[in-house]
């Protein structure tokens, strides 16, 4: 209690020196010891601090792991300069045919998804590939990867390589590769080997060069694209190449190999040329060179293309951006020769094939497809497969004559093509 009282006297003593320095006009020494009051702290506000930014939108691309490869050195300059984040998600590339189909419309698919153009009939008919305006930039495409993406006339892919088959040739056994196929028997006498020509047997893919050179084909295109109701298998050059054909196999020329039996001949020094793709290049163990396929009957000998090409989903959240990033980047000429190179294929875009043909390999594959045909990219394609294959059978096999089982009688290559075009167009009719 003492200390209490003895405490509050103290203050009380404070207060009154207090008032008679007041008192006296000490002005000064208040102002002295006087504290200011402390400033208040900054309300807390819902807006964002000035400086910082958004995130950048998040693009999702699906693509398989050699061409995730070869983007990746130059998508850090294109996501900082266009504000966006590119995830790009390594897939199995078979599987995104089936996948984007189902991920798509349920709004988990990629923005934009990587593919080859003969899938594409069945894409925009299940409404998960968006129409794309190339403008100008389709001027800087060759016309056959452009062709491999055209349905009714629109454009629906971004093409970045082409594939398609031409001919090896062993470089011991051959110094002069044939240009047209009248060259073969004198070529082939001078190789002195156990064989001649090998294109994998009763196949309608390998063989197309037969019966679509010249104004053969298989159905007819124009600028709506692949028309399913011309179909051109019968026509006067696809009968003259599979009648050529059929003469070859006659007199020993071309053998009656498959795929596998063909690349060992090559490879034993039997066979000094083959038909084969670009997969086919790790597969040959003897010196050897590609060159385009022959003429046949004089016209410039046209395989199957396919074409890979970039694609924008419809359903997308930020089409507009997935649409820059495929026109704007994936168009670069850089980022097209990462692609075709790391793919082992050849270039789509016409500033490259300059470049392009100083790799023998890679030029002969590059000519035979500028001489090419994309692979129908409409869901009738489904039909040709098995009839003109069985009519490739019938004339690698010799088959002719009435086959037991279907009471059908064929004499002759060109009825064997005339069968198959009407088996086509009675699937086709018949939906």
């Amino acid at each position: 209690e003492y200390m209490k009282t003895n405490k509050l006297r103290f203050i009380v003593f404070l207060l009154m020196f207090s008032m008679v320095a007041l008192a006296c006009g000490g002005d000064t020494t208040v102002e002295e010891t006087t504290e200011a009051p402390e400033a208040e702290a900054p309300k807390e506000t819902l807006a964002s601090p000035a400086t910082t930014s958004p995130p950048p939108v998040v693009l999702t691309v699906w693509a398989e792991a050699k061409i995730a490869e070869a983007i990746e050195p130059t998508l850090a300059a294109y996501e900082e300069a266009a504000g966006v984040d590119v995830q790009v998600a390594v897939y199995d590339f078979g599987a995104i045919r089936s996948d984007v189909q189902t991920a798509a419309p349920a709004g988990e698919g990629p923005d934009v998804y990587l593919v080859v153009h003969d899938w594409m009939g069945e894409l925009v008919k299940n409404g998960v590939a968006e129409p794309i305006d190339l403008g100008p930039l389709a001027d800087e495409f060759v016309d056959v990867a452009l062709d491999a993406y055209n349905l009714g006339g629109q454009t629906y892919g971004l093409p970045y390589f082409t594939e398609a088959m031409a001919l090896y040739y062993n470089t011991d056994l051959v110094s002069d590769p044939i240009s047209d196929f009248s060259e073969l028997e004198a070529s082939c006498a001078s190789a002195g080997t156990e064989y001649c020509f090998g294109t994998p047997a009763g196949d309608a893919y390998a063989n197309h060069y037969w019966y679509a050179s010249g104004n053969g084909n298989i159905f007819e295109f124009g600028t709506s694209g692949f028309d399913p109701n011309n179909v051109g298998l019968d026509n006067s050059d696809s009968i003259a190449g599979v009648t050529l054909l059929d003469s070859y196999v006659k007199s020993g020329l071309v053998e009656t190999l498959g795929w596998g039996d063909m690349v060992t001949a090559f490879n034993d020094g039997a066979l000094p040329y083959m038909v084969q793709g670009p997969w086919a290049i790790n597969d040959v163990t003897v010196p050897y060179s590609v060159v385009q396929i022959p003429a046949v009957n004089g016209n410039p000998g046209s395989p199957f293309i396919g074409v890979r090409g970039a694609v924008v989903n419809p359903f997308s959240e930020n089409k507009v951006l997935a649409t820059s990033f495929v026109l704007d980047y994936l168009s670069q000429d850089a980022v097209q020769e990462a692609m075709y190179i790391a793919e082992g294929r050849a270039p789509a875009k016409k500033a490259l094939l300059e470049s392009a043909r100083n790799n023998p390999i890679t030029a002969g594959f590059l000519n035979s497809a500028l001489n090419g045909i994309p692979m129908p990219n409409i869901p009738e394609m489904a039909n040709v497969w098995g009839a003109v294959g069985s009519a490739m059978g019938v004339i690698y096999n010799q088959d002719y004559g009435t086959n037991e089982e279907t009471g059908i009688t064929i004499n002759s290559a060109e009825e064997a093509m005339k069968l198959a075009a009407q088996q086509v167009r009675d699937a086709i009719a018949g939906g």
